[in-house]
């Protein structure tokens, strides 16, 4: 017993092996700490890439079902496998609308994912396995009605407004399909009064841009489509139309043909229904007075319209036929350069689109559509004049201009 007390003094005293024997027995708790730490940082990855996937999967079936169809399931559940989702392991539940939550409308799409995990070092500490749960809505907009709409699709000021210029614009939006950061500009110390202002790109506005149904302009929305894109050119008629001669105060009625050397109008002029083939410039001088109802204008070999200011023109487009709703239409063949100069007096109305989709429309005038609908989609828009427009475009036959509907994560 004596010597046995003796061995374990000594041991005790000892200093040289104290070190090993410490690490030793530190060890287990040193090497299942580091073993939790890496299993806890695994488990934060994967609960990160199921967030990304259930992100990227509820916006991509948000952009589904503002397309309507019956894809939305089938998108969500390849996106969500595309970007991590491992349905071996898991559950993938898509709700639309969502069951919980401030976003509980048709336009909201909810994904939920659970996926379990095999313990590795934590199963000493725990009984089950562990289960990352994760939550993503994403919502579309409403789609939206353009009356002005810029094609554009890489330059700068595609749609702009000038000077003292005051638009107002009821029941519709401005949309330009360019990518620049300014593709929709507000400049000068003129008023513009929309539903809402939408850019592929960026809207550069001042404080004289007022939105009446949007609390801001929209950015980086998606292109509207242009609604005229097949829309045939007319034919072109064998023989020339000419204006009929006479006294400038002599009223005079015109006729659709085609007119080969422009069509030059002036005094008193009644437009009969139909189809105007135009090469060259079309022109309203001065103190002239132009009625025409169910009237389609066709510009060609790079012809020009130019509108005094002093002339009051007063067109109505057809109301059906292949042309139903247009009342101007530019060539695509015309060259960009050649533009489009609407300048008329306050009494002046077009009822109709202006689609000039290669060339560039100038408001400079006191054009309105307030009585009816007019709308004006070409390459560029350049607004310096005192314009009103109003969407109400259900008697023109006149086809929509929809502003697709953004997608925004918002839960």
């Amino acid at each position: 017993m004596r010597n046995a007390f003796e061995i374990f003094r000594r041991f005790v005293a000892e200093r040289r092996g104290h070190a090993a024997i410490i690490t030793a027995l530190a060890a287990p708790v040193l090497v299942g700490s580091a073993g939790l730490g890496v299993e806890a940082g695994y488990w934060f990855y994967k609960q990160r890439v199921a967030q990304m996937s259930a992100d990227i999967a509820a916006y991509s079936g948000a952009v589904a079902a503002r397309s309507g169809g019956d894809s939305l399931n089938a998108v969500v559940q390849e996106e969500a496998a595309r970007h991590g989702f491992d349905a071996s392991i898991g559950a993938l539940t898509i709700n639309n609308p969502p069951t919980g939550g401030p976003n509980q409308h048709n336009r909201a799409v909810e994904v939920r994912i659970d996926q379990t995990y095999p313990r590795l070092f934590s199963a000493l500490f725990l009984d089950s396995d562990v289960t990352i749960s994760v939550r993503a809505v994403a919502l579309f907009q409403e789609p939206g009605e353009a009356c002005i709409l810029a094609l554009e699709q890489f330059e700068s000021d595609a749609m702009i407004f000038t000077g003292n210029s005051n638009a107002s614009l009821t029941d519709c939006q401005l949309m330009s399909n360019s990518i620049a950061s300014d593709a929709l500009s507000v400049q000068g110390s003129g008023t513009v009064t929309t539903t809402c202002a939408t850019a592929v790109g960026g809207v550069d506005a001042t404080a004289n841009l007022t939105l009446t149904d949007c609390s801001e302009p929209r950015e980086n929305a998606p292109p509207a489509p242009d609604p005229y894109e097949s829309l045939p050119a007319p034919s072109i008629p064998g023989g020339c139309t000419n204006v009929p001669g006479g006294p400038p105060h002599q009223p005079k009625t015109v006729t659709p043909g085609h007119y080969c050397g422009g069509l030059d109008l002036r005094g008193d002029i009644t437009m009969e229904p139909g189809v105007y083939v135009v090469s060259g410039d079309v022109t309203a001088n001065g103190n002239s007075n132009i009625v025409g109802d169910g009237v389609t204008i066709y510009v060609r070999n790079n012809g020009r319209v130019r509108m005094n200011g002093t002339a009051t023109v007063d067109l109505t487009a057809p109301s059906s036929g292949t042309y139903a709703g247009v009342l101007f239409f530019g060539d695509r063949n015309n060259g960009s350069a050649v533009d489009a100069i609407f300048n008329g007096t306050a009494d002046s109305s077009l009822e109709g689109v202006l689609y000039f989709p290669n060339q560039e429309v100038m408001m400079r005038g006191d054009f309105n559509g307030s009585a009816g609908c007019t709308r004006v989609i070409s390459r560029w828009v350049d607004v310096s004049g005192n314009t009103s427009f109003d969407s109400n475009c259900a008697n023109a036959s006149i086809p929509t201009v929809d502003v697709p509907g953004l997608v925004q994560l918002v839960e």
